[in-house]
């Protein structure tokens, strides 16, 4: 689909088609996609604890605080912030090494200023939310892109959630995403604030 289109056409759906199962083979498509991201130093802080089954999606519903659309949707996903991302840099570096980025002799500096940056708990934070945000909103488009609908969650008790699944530690559920085929949205578009309304060019004295 052309992206102008894309953008448009994709709405936040409430309502799924509950006997429809998507295969493990378009999820993870989709979540390959996702993956397809930018992030600060290539570190990919996201990660994706995707609910199919059916007794998991009911007590993900009742974490979601009794929302049917959780359990409908042929997946209910979590979108995760690593907060640990930061210990990949070792990779990144290797990498980049390997596709000539970098010289080799460089590779202990950028490990360096990597641990370093990230050596504040906030930054750690707010770099967890935003690569899981970008992650998750490539996600819906790519999901739109394959024809199915998906909706973006805030309504959920993120400590029942690490605790009825186990979540480790390092990872921060940052939003929720449901995805099936789904009744599209056909109603008029809500209000959206313009251009003139948003921007402000150079600075605001």
């Amino acid at each position: 689909m052309e992206f102008l289109s894309l953008a448009n056409e994709r709405r936040s759906v409430k309502k799924y088609d509950k006997d429809y199962k998507m295969t493990k083979e378009e999820i993870e498509k989709i979540i390959e996609t996702a993956a397809l991201s930018p992030s600060a130093w290539n570190l990919q802080q996201w990660h994706f604890l995707i609910v199919t089954e059916e007794d998991k999606k009911e007590q993900l519903k009742k974490d979601a605080w009794g929302q049917p659309k959780v359990s409908d949707a042929s997946a209910s996903i979590v979108v995760l912030g690593d907060l640990n991302a930061y210990q990949r840099a070792d990779e990144v570096a290797d990498d980049w090494i390997e596709k000539g980025y970098m010289p080799e002799e460089g590779k202990a500096g950028l490990v360096d200023t990597v641990h370093q940056f990230y050596q504040d708990d906030q930054i750690k934070r707010d770099e967890a939310i935003r690569g899981a945000s970008l992650a998750a909103m490539t996600l819906m488009h790519a999901a739109k892109n394959m024809g199915y609908e998906t909706c973006p969650m805030i309504g959920f008790d993120p400590e029942a959630i690490r605790k009825d699944f186990k979540v480790p530690d390092h990872l921060i559920p940052v939003m929720m995403i449901t995805l099936g085929k789904g009744e599209a949205e056909t109603r008029e578009r809500g209000y959206r604030r313009g251009a003139k309304d948003i921007i402000t060019y150079e600075s605001f004295e």
